[in-house]
């Protein structure tokens, strides 16, 4: 926590600051009440979610309101860490100060269409190689950045689906970036182990606090707000 707290305050201090959120449908807002792309563009045909209920919205909200800085929400659904990688000149902004990034939930699976189903080991070496690659392009700004692992999945989401294989699961995704932070020493925050321990300390489950098993209903959404704020050292 300390780190990732003095990261965003030193940056905070600094007039017109930038942060930028980068992510998949999780950082996007799906699932929680009022989900609509109807802001500016982002990329190809994503746009923002200005006014849906999440935990980016409302930090983006606290943060422009109490500090003079802008919070940019780049976050595009069903996105895997290899399109942040391929667009990173688009989602990414000499302007930043501060790179915030929560991608891998989709890093899980691979679609029946490719034809080749890899194995666990095979899918969890790739990953692993794309976040060494995300780390260079990040560092090569010379922009603070913080890369968070995203929260857990119900069972029935970790699952085979209809139209792809599940071969990793979000608790692989973690120990994923905890191995590689462990090697690359960056600045990093497991919400997954944060949301667990959260679960297992108010006895709540997990399907409580998701809309479908994978996005956080509108409480689910409150819950990874607080435990972010607290990352950063804010009690609100």
């Amino acid at each position: 926590m300390e780190i990732c707290s003095k990261i965003l305050h030193r940056v905070l201090c600094k007039n017109g600051a930038r942060i930028k959120l980068l992510g998949d449908s999780i950082t996007h807002g799906v699932g929680g009440t009022g989900f609509k792309q109807s802001g500016d563009r982002i990329v190809r045909n994503y746009a923002r979610n200005p006014e849906g209920y999440c935990w980016s919205n409302q930090f983006k909200k606290y943060l422009e309101e109490r500090f003079d800085c802008s919070v940019i929400i780049n976050a595009c659904t069903g996105t895997k860490i290899e399109f942040v990688i391929d667009y990173f000149d688009t989602l990414v902004d000499d302007e930043d100060d501060l790179i915030i990034c929560t991608i891998g939930t989709n890093n899980r699976h691979v679609y029946h269409k490719t034809g080749y189903k890899p194995s666990r080991e095979e899918l969890g070496t790739e990953f692993y190689k794309n976040i060494f690659r995300l780390n260079e392009l990040l560092s090569a700004r010379g922009k603070d950045y913080i890369l968070v692992a995203n929260i857990p999945a119900s069972p029935k989401n970790e699952c085979d689906h209809d139209d792809f294989w599940r071969i990793l699961h979000m608790d692989d995704i973690n120990a994923i970036y905890k191995k590689a932070q462990e090697k690359l020493q960056f600045p990093f925050f497991s919400l997954y182990d944060r949301f667990s321990e959260y679960l297992n300390e108010n006895q709540i489950l997990l399907d409580d606090l998701l809309r479908d098993g994978l996005h956080p209903n509108d409480r689910g959404y409150d819950v990874m707000y607080q435990l972010i704020m607290s990352e950063f050292g804010f009690t609100d």
